[in-house]
């Protein structure tokens, strides 16, 4: 409506501006604007040329018409067309644009043999070939997904993670050499003398190995990223795999202070530098999430979570207590201890069915609370991110997650490790069931990014990952 004092249906709009000149009979208003629909009209007869309920074309071109009015008749015009002359009738709204979702075609045997002829070539070398084997597991996984009937492709080669890890390697020589030469000139009165070589040795890769891992972890993003087409289009990611340490080592370090309670600051802070790097073609993504957000659902899950805990070593104590007489039966804890020290298979039966009780006590007590606020941040971030004008959801459920992570680690525990195939397959399944795209993919907008990407792969992640991804 126009302002104060104007009459019904002489104001005129421009954006939120309003321009509240009345015009003259017959006239049409400035340049540029268009007559805001009224809800009562005045009582003005309809052009001749329209027919009672016909819809006019909007009056001034190029603007667009007020919208939420579509009666089929006007106010105090029976019989007649319902919107008076000057007056542009509302267009019903464009066609939404459906959601796209991510597709996987992948098949489990072929899957399979991928992983055993690159698992066989990997002993045969020992070792050396398994660069080569996490590139063909890639490129078939990436082959099999795609977007409204494009695939993505992996460019990735396996010379580029050798050479990656060889830097990893060399990276992790040089940091623990320069951290124990210096105990050596400068501790060797001190400190090498009531630490022992094992003890020096493990908090060397621990205070060396720590940094590496954290940049490793942004450097095999990079890397997969750069390697990574769709209709073409090249995706990446910039930011500094260094800075990234820096910012996840020191808010890990505040958030142990803490008591884990800035768990959803940590995890905001280096999810939207990792968003807000990554690019397809010559375009960044953006991400708008906040820890507030989310904070409220994960304090519930923390407290909850100490309880829970609580829960379970009351159980565990009961459980016992329960076989304190067994236990004296055995000789004691003295000859359990000697049993373990030298197990027979009998004993080994026994510690792996208490495994197997003590997990399955977490996975009741424990995983469904963490699962629970994870598929809520998992939810959150998703729906924060967006791509030009495109944006992103999942509807991952706390079950869902729940049985999913349940169900991949009995795989891998009866396959003794070779059910790492079926366990990707599922991954790769569940994330193109919950993933969708919305608004308009115009790839033809996006042009192919000038940065090749990183020459060689994430040698630093290569030391502490083994996994086959």
């Amino acid at each position: 409506m126009g302002r104060a004092g104007t009459p019904p249906g002489q104001a005129y709009a421009i954006g939120p501006h309003a321009y509240a000149a009345e015009p003259h009979a017959g006239a049409a208003p400035p340049p540029g604007y268009a007559p805001e629909y009224a809800a009562h009209p005045p009582a003005v007869p309809p052009p001749p040329a329209y027919q009672p309920g016909q819809v006019p074309p909007p009056v001034y071109p190029g603007q667009a018409p007020p919208m939420g009015y579509y009666p089929p008749q006007g106010p105090g015009y029976p019989g007649q067309y319902p919107y008076p002359y000057g007056y542009a009738a509302p267009q019903p709204p464009p066609e939404p644009v459906p959601a796209v979702k991510l597709e996987y075609d992948g098949k489990l045997g072929e899957l399979y043999l991928v992983y055993l002829r690159a698992l066989l070539l990997t002993m045969l070398t020992l070792g050396v070939y398994r660069f080569w084997a996490r590139t063909r597991v890639r490129r078939y996984l990436w082959s099999h997904f795609s977007i409204v009937g494009d695939r993505f492709e992996y460019r990735g080669r396996g010379v580029e993670l050798f050479l990656g890890f060889l830097t990893g390697m060399g990276f992790l020589l040089l940091g623990s050499g320069l951290l124990v030469g210096g105990l050596y000139l400068f501790g060797r009165d001190n400190i090498l003398q009531t630490v022992d070589a094992a003890d020096v040795v493990t908090w060397t890769l621990i205070l060396v190995g720590y940094p590496l891992l954290a940049a490793g972890q942004y450097a095999g993003m990079r890397y997969k990223l750069s390697r990574t087409r769709w209709r073409g289009i090249r995706a990446g990611m910039g930011g500094s795999a260094w800075k990234y340490a820096g910012m996840s080592i020191g808010l890990g370090f505040a958030n142990a202070l803490c008591m884990r309670l800035l768990t959803p600051i940590v995890d905001i802070v280096t999810t939207r530098y990792r968003v807000a790097n990554a690019t397809y073609g010559q375009l960044k993504f953006g991400f708008s999430g906040n820890a507030g957000d989310i904070y409220g659902r994960f304090i519930g899950f923390y407290f909850l979570n100490i309880l829970a805990w609580m829960v379970l070593i009351g159980v565990t104590i009961a459980i016992i207590g329960g076989f304190a007489d067994l236990i004296e039966r055995l000789g004691g804890w003295e000859a359990i201890q000697e049993r373990l020290a030298h197990p027979t298979p009998m004993t080994l039966i026994v510690i792996f069915l208490v495994a197997i009780a003590l997990y399955a006590m977490i996975g009741v007590l424990i995983l469904p609370l963490r699962c629970w606020y994870q598929a809520y941040s998992m939810r959150y971030v998703v729906s924060r991110a967006w791509h030009d004008r495109v944006y992103f959801g999942t509807g991952v459920t706390t079950w869902q997650m729940w049985g999913f992570i349940v169900f991949n680690w009995v795989i891998l525990l009866f396959t003794l490790g070779f059910g790492w195939p079926w366990v990707l397959h599922r991954s790769a399944k569940l994330v193109a069931s919950q993933f969708w795209i919305y608004g308009r993919i115009d790839t033809g907008a996006v042009a192919q990014a000038m940065a090749q990407g990183p020459a060689m792969g994430e040698g630093l992640l290569d030391l502490f990952d083994t996994g086959i991804v």
